[in-house]
């Protein structure tokens, strides 16, 4: 089976712009390369390994974007959107399954998120399992590796606010990283959602690689439609437009006191998400920035 990718190259100028067509495009998995990233990982050599090589030959203020878009009729379109205005070079690629798991198989190794996480694929060794909950994932095609900003935000919110016994409602879902890592954490029960056949593949998978599958109801829909009954905390890790349409959704879903965790957010749309939870009842208790992504926490005052 064939997929497509498209490399953006510009400059770091544009970033924004460029996510906000991409947006536009339902498209929301998207790699960054730049210089920049090394110094903000705060990482040394040794920790390159889950680090794309390209980043490398990235200098100054140059910035590339992949992205995988569903096909090459809407790969073209939204290169002729992005170099109409002249944001940057964009380049088509027909490539194959396979090449994405080598890839996956050869960049992305153990990473340990806060203080009790560590997520691990499939294919590779953890040594301590003593200290931290292990995540064994298979990314495949779903959001939702650990490696992203917001992902790996929101486990660290979750590993602060989940509590002995919660329920969870994970809404966008994508690998499931979010509902395991709450199980792993204490969590009694997940429910998790999404409205794409490949996330919800890619959950059931997950669930079972970390022996939880029993604990994790995984339903396809679109976000809060499908959901019954209600939960101690809900997190949903999508973009700001949409985590504001469903914030009026959230008091029928959430017991007294429940919490939301949201990210998925840039920051210049941070303030749009902080005002919908104020104006439903949300106070903000929490708030992460991380390379121009933002989480936000907050807690439902009855």
């Amino acid at each position: 089976m064939k997929y497509i990718e498209l490399d953006i190259k510009t400059l770091n100028k544009n970033k924004n712009e460029l996510l906000g067509i991409l947006y536009d495009f339902d498209i929301y998995t998207i790699e960054e390369i730049s210089e920049n990233i090394i110094d903000e990982l705060e990482q040394d050599e040794r920790d390159w390994d889950f680090i794309d090589y390209p980043l490398l030959d990235v200098h100054g203020e140059e910035l590339i974007l992949k992205t995988y878009p569903e096909d090459l009729e809407e790969a073209e379109k939204i290169k002729t959107t992005i170099e109409d205005k002249d944001l940057g070079e964009c380049s088509i690629y027909e490539k194959d399954d396979e090449d994405w798991a080598n890839n996956w198989k050869k960049y992305y190794k153990p990473l340990e998120i806060g203080d009790k996480i560590a997520i691990v694929p499939m294919w590779e060794e953890y040594e301590n399992k003593e200290n931290r909950h292990e995540i064994i994932i298979n990314p495949g095609m779903a959001f939702g590796t650990g490696t992203h900003e917001s992902t790996y935000m929101c486990i660290e919110m979750l590993e602060k606010y989940v509590k002995e016994n919660d329920t969870i409602f994970d809404i966008g879902c994508g690998s499931g990283i979010l509902a395991i890592a709450s199980l792993k954490l204490g969590a009694k029960k997940a429910l998790a959602v999404d409205i794409d056949d490949k996330c919800i593949d890619a959950t059931l998978e997950n669930a079972k690689l970390n022996n939880v599958e029993e604990k994790v109801d995984v339903k396809k829909g679109n976000l809060l439609d499908v959901v019954k009954g209600d939960a101690d905390l809900i997190v949903s890790n999508i973009i700001a437009e949409i985590i504001v349409d469903e914030i009026k959704n959230l008091s029928s879903h959430l017991n007294d006191g429940g919490i939301f965790i949201s990210s998925g957010i840039i920051t210049e749309r941070r303030d749009m998400v902080v005002d919908a939870l104020k104006e439903n009842g949300f106070e903000i208790i929490d708030e992460k920035t991380k390379n121009n992504w933002v989480a936000i926490v907050g807690k439902l005052n009855v």
